[in-house]
């Protein structure tokens, strides 16, 4: 057996149980791991209606046939379970070297079944489990649980915790690896905490042997050679790296500035690669992989620098979203973000909610217990941090994340709350970018910026010069202007969205992959092919991220969305890009609705987004028809 150990763990924490299942390999071509192996499972073992923050829910983590080697694009492991925020399908993925140790940990996946009654920790030593009890380390933040187990348990082992907001159940609490590695969306932190279990520690093992070690050596080594010709790989692993991206490319596609209300950031050029360069703090790096993409940024502060890795999404969510113009006070919310395990992106979107419905009268000092929430009061937005990771006065209300605060508040708020299914908005403008517009709208997961590939890259004036030629594969055969609506564009999504859905099945790192980086869906196969020593093909790849995407729908559907569920904040709709390449764009609710109606057709879903029993057997899924 290559590239897999056929093991499955599965720990129940109420009585402390274990369970090994040995899958069949015809199990593991069918749902090769990450969210696609999540999602049978929540549908298998989970009645519909539990609470996602009850002892019912499911808390996975995986890897793949193939995720965990320490090589290019494969370092990542992904964790699944009904999420708290939409009450839904839930998936978040991280990177790091927490993911090989999985790898070596003897089993494809662990899955969390119960809840302790008091903390508690897992110790996976070379495939043995024991428990520990956790009561010291609650009320620790990742950093200091971190250090804790390390004194006790020494330093060759790897660490995924919860901090504060995961054992008060803030709603978009995160799982936090390696101190910096963030498991950020969706509220996992949530379940994690209310399950009791502080934190997940593994040491030793071994990886299971690949069919073809020279072919996967050979491709690695190539991935190294081919990021300097690579433009959108180059600018990942060159300094400053993808964090720093606000003052570059955030104003092409126009930028997210206090809560999507204009596109105008007065601090932009604050955001310059040259003021980030004396706080470059080195990499924190993913085993294997030579990309190289966690830059870590630190202003010299009285945070922990260990914890200062950046990604793509804290500078827009943290910076211009809720106005600040600091980008030394974007590093302190990274750093508390990571040592509080708090998702930095439904963090700053129920924010700038606050702050918009503050400015427009919803709310008042006497509701947020003096602060004034005021877009650019970056005082003020870390205070009410610590207070919604304390759940404490008006902390408390907002760490039922945006949608809920919103209906508390009342007074029109709703208008405020960027969210779709009750997961918060991304900071990459929808307007400006139809296909991820269509993402955001019906990814089952909700709103995530790496849904598919960004328009901005095939767009007709600003996108990459090489990305149309590595597109092609995927059937896309022409440059379109990255605000137009339309079946074209649908046609473009459908392949962009499957590729990348694929990827979180394989557990592929997006920012090493087709269409647009190194490693090519040809060479994507090859690796495949070299770990597992299957007969396969590309084609393989695309039909596991359209049976994803499937099988999240159905366990969407048995919940209850249905089609009025896929739709965008009003504000995309009502209210233009106001300045910029862009001024006058929004998104019209009849074309809009067409496309999302296209894409179902496309997808062999019905008009309610339902997918039709006929495509269920085309991909295997019979068994969820009844």
């Amino acid at each position: 057996m290559y590239g897999y150990h056929g093991k499955i763990l599965h720990i129940n924490l109420s009585d402390r149980s274990l369970r090994i299942e040995q899958p069949d390999d015809l199990f593991y071509r069918l749902y090769v791991g990450g969210g696609l192996l999540g999602a049978y499972y929540l549908l298998k073992e989970t009645r519909p209606g539990i609470d996602p923050l009850g002892a019912e829910n499911l808390l996975i983590f995986s890897n793949s046939v193939i995720a965990g080697y320490p090589a290019a694009g494969l370092v990542r492991f992904i964790v699944s379970a009904k999420s708290p925020l939409t009450d839904g399908i839930g998936e978040t993925r991280s990177e790091g070297g927490w993911a090989v140790a999985l790898k070596k940990s003897g089993y494809d996946a662990l899955i969390i079944h119960g809840a302790a009654e008091t903390p508690i920790g897992l110790l996976i030593d070379g495939g043995q489990v024991s428990f520990f009890e956790a009561a010291d380390l609650w009320g620790k933040t990742v950093g200091e649980s971190t250090d804790a187990l390390e004194a006790r348990l020494g330093t060759d082992i790897h660490i995924a915790a919860i901090g504060t907001a995961g054992e008060n159940l803030v709603r978009f609490a995160n799982i936090v690896s390696e101190r910096t590695h963030q498991a950020q969306r969706m509220g996992m932190g949530a379940v994690m905490g209310a399950k009791k279990l502080k934190a997940i520690v593994l040491r030793g093992g071994e990886l299971p042997p690949i069919a073809d070690q020279a072919a996967y050596e050979r491709i690695n080594a190539n991935f190294e050679r081919d990021i300097s010709t690579n433009t959108l790989s180059s600018w990942q692993k060159n300094l400053p790296g993808f964090a720093v991206w606000v003052h570059d490319h955030g104003i092409d596609a126009a930028l997210d500035t206090n809560n999507f209300r204009t596109a105008t950031f007065e601090g932009v050029d604050a955001y310059q690669k040259n003021r980030w360069m004396p706080m470059y703090r080195g990499v924190s790096p993913c085993p294997g992989c030579p990309n190289d993409c966690m830059k870590m940024y630190h202003s010299g502060d009285d945070l922990d620098a260990r914890a200062s890795a950046m990604h793509q999404e804290v500078t827009g969510t943290l910076g211009p979203n809720i106005g600040v113009t600091e980008i030394e006070v974007v590093m302190r919310f990274n750093i508390l973000c990571n040592q509080w395990g708090l998702d930095p992106v439904s963090l700053g979107f129920t924010l700038s909610l606050a702050m918009e419905a503050f400015e427009l009268g919803a709310i008042s000092t006497a509701d947020t217990d003096g602060l004034e929430l005021r877009f650019g009061n970056h005082e003020a937005a870390l205070e009410m941090t610590r207070r919604i990771v304390l759940r404490q006065g008006f902390g408390d209300l907002l760490a039922e994340g945006s949608k809920r605060a919103a209906a508390r508040i009342g007074k029109g708020a709703e208008r405020y709350a960027l969210h779709v299914k009750g997961l918060e908005m991304v900071p990459f403008e929808p307007r400006s970018q139809s296909n991820l517009a269509m993402g955001y709208a019906t990814a089952p997961i909700g709103p995530r910026y790496d849904i598919c590939e960004h328009d901005w890259d095939f767009d007709v004036s600003v996108g990459w010069g090489h990305t149309l030629e590595f597109a092609r594969t995927l059937g896309i055969l022409e440059r379109i202007p990255m605000e137009y609506v339309g079946a074209k564009k649908v046609r473009n999504y459908k392949g962009l969205n499957n590729i990348w859905s694929g990827a979180d099945a394989l557990g592929y790192c997006i920012f090493a992959i087709a269409p647009t980086r190194a490693l090519s869906l040809s060479i994507m196969t090859e690796l495949l092919a070299a770990i597992t020593g299957w007969q396969t093909s590309s084609y393989e790849i695309m039909r596991w991220g359209e049976r994803r995407n499937h099988l999240m729908r159905v366990y969407n559907n048995r919940e209850g969305f249905r089609a009025a569920d896929d739709w965008l904040p009003d504000r995309f709709f009502d209210e233009p890009i106001d300045s910029g390449a862009k001024q006058g764009v929004k998104l019209d609710r009849a074309a809009f609705r067409a496309a999302i109606q296209t894409y179902y057709e496309m997808m062999g879903w019905d008009e309610q987004g339902v997918p039709r029993p006929a495509t269920l057997y085309d991909h295997h899924l019979e068994w969820t028809i009844d």
